[in-house]
């Protein structure tokens, strides 16, 4: 029998045949899973076995009665709990989607702790795990399943009976796409509940978001306020678990980033440094430490060489580690050990609970005890431990001797005598992948088909693929994807994998040699996926993603013609895929050095237009021949060569543009660099002809060009941001401004020169005077004048926000109001924003009959911003350009809310309170968020569609962006 839990709690109820056939997508976790069957003991117990050796886990792992008394349930790693607590919070909160993230080292049994998470909460909560086959392809698949079983029906009229979807999504992410998985899902999640008209008070979904992520090069640690003692010592633990991890790395600089309010954090620091004493290096810098640094790191790069240095940084922000950074990971050699591990420790206004859970490869003290306990139960069962390769290098906290201890003299023996069999290359294979790429694996086909293609024994006599691996077999786990019933073969554990790899390279099989042998062998899709994830997927690294894969970046320290000869392979291997010449094209121009090899840009460019022409409507890969012309200039050139180098350069990035358009087209986001590009390059051509005869030449043939550009820039950059956490890279600007400044400013900066809307809400406190000296060329608009209006109606409230004096708000309302009469629809978005602005209604400026109707001012807004911005702000995240606050006249709009504030916005419960605005009353209705006031409703946008749970009376902070008013923090009216 199958069943989940029922809406009623404490009950369950059977699903239908036909739906629960339908949920392909999904591994459903039945609430009653195991219970109704007629259990093979010795089965369950094989299965616990490989799982212990390195199978990946199965349900019936977690399944333990007292009809079983020779299985010893699972240890439960040390964030069991944690996400538990944290689910159980989601389960209250009202809104329709809500996650959970665990971050998890490959290896650490991240999957694993998320899976008994789910088998936790089968009773309570509808749990099922997205399978990961082809998931990208199937997402709007897998978003209707999940509606259909939190309705438990996917008939239109059906019956329905709700219950929480507690989902788990454990999954690789695409190479070639940096919008996340999860947030796809999401977005089609509210669609199909929109489009299925759900209204609830509990959450539809709950994801629990599985993230594998690498702590030993970073981690950001958050010290909440106000802990008891027993929680900040617990706390300390896990900061000494992380020096620990980092400890075991090879890495040069590792960092860790303690957020903390007050000085809790650098007494916490400074008490770990005490501990650590003996085993470090330990040093402190204070704030302020820059006029000196150069000195500091001299001296510290001299104490690095013989022992790891454990640095605390303690000052207010950032910049200071990463100006550190840059120059020590410069300045520093390879050694055997980290030569720093930096605790920055960053004081913040305000310091958050953080809401995720993170798994790493080191083991606290507690868990050391548990693991204990289970292998003195495990003994007990006369279970053979030195068999259970995986679980006793977690149990015995994740040491590399533990791993390379399990290599046998006789794997050895087979490797030195017969280094070229088909089971010595398959294992060096699995040794490669499972280094590099962490939860790979071979299928059995691959390795049958490598064996029938390699033996030449007669078919009758051809070995097996057992015996072929049996040399290898206590490292290999055989296992079963759960999907297509095909068998899967990878090694026990990914330092399993790092020990094979050492032990072969010891052996003459270099990492090259291993790459070179394994690729263009298959067209399997999971075969395709390893490939691009150890050839072509970059990590990020301190400072922002890396160049190239792990594996080029390890294998061109020693010798970068083998990383040409790989990528090349490759390249010839996967005729389809244009990745491969892409990053062989990145390769020529960033690490091959041009006095070795002179034609380095000819080859790039061969590689470069390889890709485009593989797919040329990928703007991406444009951009690759843009930047290597733009790299070339770099280069000591003849000036006839740098001009023609800079034309080319140009023609490119214009090439990548037109594609970044018609891309858009299809609802991707917008690729900016053929713009910003074009610019840099122009930046360049200044800088190198700047004594030249030609320089007035060019400065008027591109002067259009650019001036287009930079006002592009401007409004994109004061619109929008890539997503609500994360701004623009800082030289974005920085370099539009310098292109600005050599070929359109002259003087000083004048208002004319900030004559766009957008760049006179860039105005600081620094700029008014430049406001207030050239108000003469705005202080007379004309009325009829759309633009000139819009400007001085814009630079009245920006000095109304410095409390200088400006015309006040009756007066602008009449010349603003008089412009609408004269036409309403096809203005800017600029000018409906203004019309929100002044004429929203409040306590202290009710509804005028004669005002514009805001109703049909956001619709026109809306079709105004989808006509000229959608297209290039599409996926990022639109700020907020003002908000509604508390006083009257002008002085009501608030242009910036402190980072405090903006939290609670963004991310608080709906019972959180800014001080600084007020809040708007208004209704949800068939799912719509209204303003409602006099008479009036006016549709405004939720800044969190899934808060947006079911019809009623509701209150919200309001503000503006570009495409009009939002509701944040919307709170419902209980007794509504």
């Amino acid at each position: 029998m199958y069943t989940v839990p029922s809406s009623k709690d404490n009950e369950s109820i059977p699903v239908p045949t036909s739906l629960r056939d339908s949920l392909s997508c999904l591994d459903v976790v039945w609430s009653d899973m195991f219970e109704t069957e007629d259990i093979n003991h010795d089965r369950v117990r094989q299965q616990q076995i490989d799982f212990l050796r390195g199978a990946p886990p199965r349900w019936q792992n977690f399944y333990t009665s007292v009809n079983q008394p020779t299985v010893v349930p699972l240890v439960e790693r040390d964030g069991f709990n944690d996400l538990i607590q944290l689910v159980e919070k989601r389960k209250s909160k009202h809104s329709l989607i809500t996650d959970v993230s665990l971050r998890y080292q490959s290896g650490s049994g991240g999957s694993t702790l998320a899976m008994q998470v789910l088998w936790h909460f089968r009773k309570d909560l509808r749990c099922a795990k997205a399978i990961d086959s082809d998931l990208n392809t199937k997402l709007s698949d897998l978003s209707k399943q999940v509606l259909d079983l939190f309705l438990l029906s996917n008939e239109a009229h059906a019956k329905q009976d709700r219950r929480t979807v507690l989902l788990l999504l454990d999954t690789r992410e695409r190479t070639d796409n940096d919008v996340p998985i999860k947030t796809v899902l999401c977005n089609n999640l509210i669609e199909e509940i929109r489009r299925r008209g759900i209204n609830t008070d509990t959450p539809v979904v709950i994801i629990l978001n599985c993230i594998p992520t690498d702590f030993t090069l970073n981690d950001k640690m958050i010290l909440p306020p106000n802990l008891s003692e027993v929680e900040i010592k617990q706390f300390k633990e896990k900061v000494l678990q992380q020096i620990r991890l980092q400890g075991k790395s090879q890495r040069k600089v590792t960092t860790i980033n303690l957020h903390h309010k007050d000085s809790s954090g650098s007494t916490l620091a400074l008490e770990v440094l005490s501990d650590l004493s003996e085993e470090f290096t330990c040093e402190t810098l204070r704030d302020p430490f820059n006029t000196d640094i150069s000195e500091n790191e001299e001296e510290l790069g001299h104490k690095a060489c013989k022992k790891t240095v454990l640095l605390l940084l303690d000052n207010k922000d950032d910049k200071p580690l990463r100006h550190l950074l840059k120059n020590l990971l410069s300045k520093l050699k390879r050694a055997d050990h980290p030569g720093f591990i930096i605790i920055n420790a960053v004081s913040k206004s305000a310091v958050r609970v953080p809401d995720d859970v993170k798994i790493k490869m080191e083991l606290l003290p507690d868990e050391k005890k548990r693991f204990e306990k289970w292998l003195e139960l495990e003994i007990e069962n006369n279970i053979m431990s030195q068999k259970l390769h995986s679980f006793n290098i977690m149990q015995r906290g994740f040491q590399k001797e533990d791993a390379e201890k399990v290599i046998t003299e006789e794997m050895v023996n087979h490797i030195e005598t017969d280094p070229k069999s088909s089971g010595t290359r398959i294992f060096s294979f699995l040794a490669l992948i499972n280094s590099y790429v962490p939860g790979s694996h071979l299928s059995e086909s691959f390795c049958k088909q490598f064996i029938a293609k390699k033996e030449n024994s007669i078919d009758e006599e051809k070995p097996s693929l057992e015996m072929i691996l049996k040399p290898f077999e206590d490292l290999i786990v055989i296992f079963s994807d759960g999907e297509q019933k095909a068998d899967c073969i990878r090694l026990a554990h990914p330092m399993i994998a790092d020990a094979c790899l050492k032990l072969l390279t010891e052996h003459n099989f270099t990492k090259f040699d291993i790459a070179l042998d394994f690729l263009g062998k298959s067209d399997e899709i999971s075969y395709l996926q390893t490939c691009k994830s150890m050839l072509v997927t970059r990590v990020v690294g301190l400072m922002g993603k890396e160049n190239f894969s792990n594996l080029i970046l390890d294998e061109v320290k020693d010798n970068a013609e083998n990383c040409i000869a790989l990528l090349k392979l490759a390249t010839d291997s996967f005729l389809a895929d244009p990745f491969y010449p892409q990053a062989l094209a990145r390769f020529y121009y960033i690490m091959v050095d041009n006095v070795v090899d002179e034609n380095i840009y000819e080859k790039a460019k061969i590689y470069a237009t390889k890709a485009i022409e593989r797919d040329p409507k990928n703007s991406h890969l444009r951009d690759t021949l843009g930047q290597l012309l733009k790299n070339q200039l770099n280069r000591k050139n003849p000036p006839k060569m740098n001009l023609a180098v800079a034309n080319s350069a140009i023609d490119a990035f214009n090439a990548e543009a037109k594609a970044a358009e018609i891309e858009s087209k299809h609802n991707n986001r917008f690729n900016n660099r053929g713009f910003f590009g074009f610019l840099q390059v122009c930046n360049k051509m200044w800088e190198m002809t700047l004594k030249k005869t030609l320089q007035q030449e060019y400065k008027g043939d591109l002067r259009g060009d650019i001036e287009a550009r930079c006002d592009f820039f401007e409004w994109y950059l004061a619109y929008s941001q890539p997503n609500i956490d994360k701004e623009d890279l800082h030289y974005l600007c920085k370099d539009v401004k310098t292109c600005y400044t050599y070929y359109l400013q002259t003087g000083e900066m004048t208002l004319k020169e900030k004559k766009s809307f957008a760049g006179l809400l860039h105005f600081l406190q620094s700029d008014i005077n430049v406001l207030e000296q050239n108000w003469n060329a705005i202080e007379s608009p004309q009325s009829d004048n759309e633009t000139q209006m819009v400007h001085y109606t814009l630079a009245n409230i920006i000095l109304s926000q410095f409390d200088k004096p400006c015309e006040n708000l009756q007066d602008l309302q009449a010349k603003l109001q008089e412009l609408w009469k004269t036409e309403e629809k096809h203005r800017s978005p600029e000018f409906y924003l203004l019309i929100l602005l002044l004429f929203w209604p409040d306590e202290a400026q009710p509804v005028n009959q004669d005002s514009p109707n805001l109703e049909n001012c956001v619709q026109y807004m809306s079709q105004s911003y989808e006509n000229l911005y959608q297209k290039y702000l599409h996926g990022r995240y639109l700020v907020p350009l003002f908000f509604l606050g508390k006083g009257s006249g002008l002085q009501r709009l608030v242009r910036k809310l402190c980072k405090t504030d903006l939290d609670l916005l963004t991310e608080g419960d709906e019972n959180a309170e800014v001080r600084c605005l007020q809040r708007i009353n208004g209704e949800v209705k068939h799912l719509k968020v209204y303003a409602v006031k006099d008479g009036q409703k006016i549709q405004v946008t939720p800044h969190n569609k899934a808060s947006v749970h079911r019809e009623g009376e509701v209150s919200f902070y309001l503000g503006f962006t570009i495409e009009g008013p939002v509701a944040f923090n919307i709170r419902y009216d209980e007794t509504s």
